[in-house]
């Protein structure tokens, strides 16, 4: 699409902006921005999640941004969006920066689990998370409490240029191998199982009529979950192709996971 109709996420709204001026998930174009509705800080229930878009590390799907948070926010559950950086003009581990910020920053802001909630590409990034953190501090406590990750794309082959079979990068209108795209790849081993692999409590989604993200991308994933012995939920069905979002019924265990495996709590009703 042309870049003007491109999906993003809609801007940050005055409340939230307010909020978390100044922190590292400032407001700019060159970093991350967290957006929250209503604000955090005065939202209430016990526990946070984070929901990264996907979007192929180029862009970020509205269908997995705000709905997923009203979706959340119906069940009494806090969430925000993460608008993390994308290529071509940041990498892996720039993203990565800033979901660890998000997480750092909500463990201020409020009690209770944190929570990354992961769809496509950002699936990638939350798994890459887990790993990353047992890559530079082996053996302590994961940075999140536990982690949804649905439709992940866990196999990074297609986003090798040696390995895939055709340029799936937009990268601006020029459909070419973007910068920094290699940095995609790091941690693949670890994240297929070998050494490295490390993870908070799983709930995985993935659907039988996925035709961009076969089982054999995600099962090395699961194998390894079970022989790290990691509590992990896995939903695997038709749920729809690629990108089936909200639909399907995977939400409602989901939410149940939430509170009964994680620890969120609901917050109140609010009066009439």
């Amino acid at each position: 699409l042309p870049a003007p109709r491109r999906p993003c996420v809609p801007p940050l709204a005055p409340s939230a902006a307010q909020r978390f001026m100044g922190t590292p998930l400032a407001a700019s174009a060159a970093a991350a921005v967290m957006e929250a509705a209503p604000a955090l800080a005065g939202a209430g229930g016990h526990g946070t999640v984070i929901v990264c878009p996907g979007g192929n590390y180029e862009f970020l799907s509205c269908l997995e941004g705000y709905p997923v948070t009203e979706w959340l926010a119906r069940h009494g559950l806090a969430a925000a969006v993460l608008r993390y950086r994308l290529l071509p003009s940041h990498g892996l581990d720039e993203a990565l920066d800033d979901l660890e910020d998000a997480v750092t920053l909500l463990r201020r802001l409020r009690p209770g689990p944190v929570v990354a909630m992961g769809f496509s590409a950002g699936g990638h990034l939350v798994a890459s998370l887990g790993a990353r953190h047992e890559e530079r501090r082996p053996g302590t406590p994961q940075p999140l409490d536990g982690q949804v990750l649905v439709y992940p794309g866990i196999d990074g082959q297609s986003w090798h240029p040696d390995k895939a079979d055709e340029v799936c990068f937009f990268n601006r209108g020029a459909w070419s191998w973007p910068d920094k795209v290699l940095t995609l790849q790091a941690r693949q081993e670890a994240l297929l199982g070998g050494a490295g692999f490390a993870a908070p409590p799983t709930y995985l989604v993935t659907s039988t009529a996925d035709d961009c993200i076969p089982r054999s991308e995600t099962q090395p994933y699961v194998k390894a979950l079970a022989a790290a012995g990691i509590p992990h939920v896995h939903l695997r069905k038709d749920f729809g192709d690629h990108g089936f979002a909200l639909n399907g019924g995977w939400t409602t265990p989901c939410v149940k996971w939430l509170t009964r495996a994680v620890g969120m709590r609901a917050a109140p009703p609010l009066p009439p």
